[in-house]
């Protein structure tokens, strides 16, 4: 038989049961809907993590509490806080770094005439605007002075501003955290998010007031090291500090006994692109259980047509036909059906994932729309696979019916 004529025979035969043809192909429209749209959201999450860890310098070292040993598994829910104001000042006395700075980061409530909102509160220090660079668009930022005297005055990100003062200028205005009252001596230029972050819907006060009067603790959060030479070099130096610092009987640097822990914007990445390719692959291959299904479909249908068909196979054997036509013409409808099934899988998980996509910008700063290209031609070679693989079966028993008995066929 020439490939036009299988092509056309094919072609009529779907049409002449179109509906049981696209029941057939509901699986793997489905199934290739789902595979675009989970790699989809699983690249843009991966993409938005990745840039909010871009947000952080690439010549930046940060210390928190618990052990830097990856091989105890997860970090438990109560590390017990070790890192103080103390260590960030032997970190200044006795290592060669550019700067280091402290924060602790707390929430409370900030009232301000019949405005009150839960807001966070980010104790800092003068430092703090030399590792993480902001514009002051009003008044200062808090400087050591503020620092070692326990000022109780506040600065402001952009959009805690306005909601609180609309577009007054607040500087020199106060505000109430905790019930301590703060004088506003700065306005901060608007500065998006970081590591999941909203950095404009702060406040930003220095680091001991927020101990002594917001949060009542003499810890911190974690610390920034900004460093000019070799980060692993610089991690190194760190560590004896800090061991020597926290009195750490650890001679032989095991850091399974270390109570803090280092990380850099590499490590981070490193471990995130990790994740995200495993969670992306964990996507896929759920979706493409819906391939396997829908593979499992065409074949059922495609035995039920066989039996339909008993005495058209039957009639064109007697008139002719070879094994290897009956077997090719029900391989290329079980081929059309899931290339057909596959055109409009793409066209539907790729539409999804622009919708979604569009709606996640809208909700989530930083989001951005990801369509893998990859993702859609492995899932249109995976459909043209499937209908091969699970359409063998249907057309092998059709091409081996026996040509009498199937005309005798009721």
């Amino acid at each position: 038989m020439k490939l036009q004529d299988l092509i056309t025979a094919s072609v009529d035969s779907i049409r002449r049961n179109t509906t049981r043809s696209l029941l057939t192909v509901l699986g793997i429209v489905i199934g290739i809907a789902a595979v675009i749209l989970m790699l989809s959201i699983g690249q843009g999450a991966q993409g938005y993590v990745l840039n909010q860890v871009a947000g952080l310098g690439s010549d930046q070292i940060f210390i928190s509490a618990g052990s830097s040993d990856k091989a105890e598994g997860p970090p438990s829910a109560f590390i017990e806080q070790t890192l103080t104001l103390d260590d960030v000042k032997i970190l200044r006395r006795r290592g060669d770094f550019d700067f280091v700075s402290a924060t602790l980061i707390t929430n409370a409530s900030v009232t301000t005439g019949d405005q009150s909102q839960f807001i966070d509160i980010a104790g800092v220090d003068e430092d703090q605007l030399s590792i993480f660079p902001a514009t002051v668009t009003s008044g200062r930022y808090v400087t050591n002075d503020d620092v070692d005297s326990y000022a109780n005055v506040a600065v402001l990100g952009s959009q805690t501003a306005q909601d609180l003062f609309g577009d007054q200028d607040p500087v020199g205005e106060r505000i109430t955290v905790k019930n301590v009252s703060l004088r506003i001596i700065g306005v901060l230029a608007p500065q998006g998010s970081r590591f999941f972050s909203n950095l404009d819907t702060r406040v930003y006060a220095p680091i001991t007031m927020v101990q002594r009067q917001i949060a009542g603790v003499d810890y911190v959060n974690f610390i920034t090291v900004k460093v000019a030479g070799d980060l692993e070099t610089a991690k190194e130096d760190i560590r004896f500090i800090m061991r020597d610092a926290h009195r750490l009987d650890n001679p032989s640097g095991d850091l399974a006994k270390d109570d803090f822990n280092l990380s850099t914007q590499g490590d981070a990445v490193a471990t995130i692109s990790t994740v995200g390719f495993a969670l992306t692959l964990l996507l896929a291959a759920i979706a493409a259980i819906s391939l396997v299904v829908g593979g499992i479909g065409i074949m059922n249908i495609m035995l039920v047509s066989v039996t339909e068909r008993t005495r058209e196979i039957g009639l064109r054997k007697a008139i002719g036909a070879t094994e290897k036509d009956i077997l090719n013409q029900f391989l290329a409808e079980a081929i059309m059906l899931t290339i057909g099934g596959g055109i409009l899988g793409v066209v539907i998980g790729v539409g999804s994932s622009l919708i979604i996509g569009e709606i996640l910008t809208r909700v989530v700063d930083g989001w951005a729309v990801v369509i893998p290209p990859s993702a859609v031609f492995l899932a249109f070679a995976v459909s043209s696979i499937v209908g091969l693989v699970f359409g063998i079966y249907p057309a092998r028993r059709a091409a081996k019916l026996d040509p009498i008995e199937a005309l005798r066929y009721e």
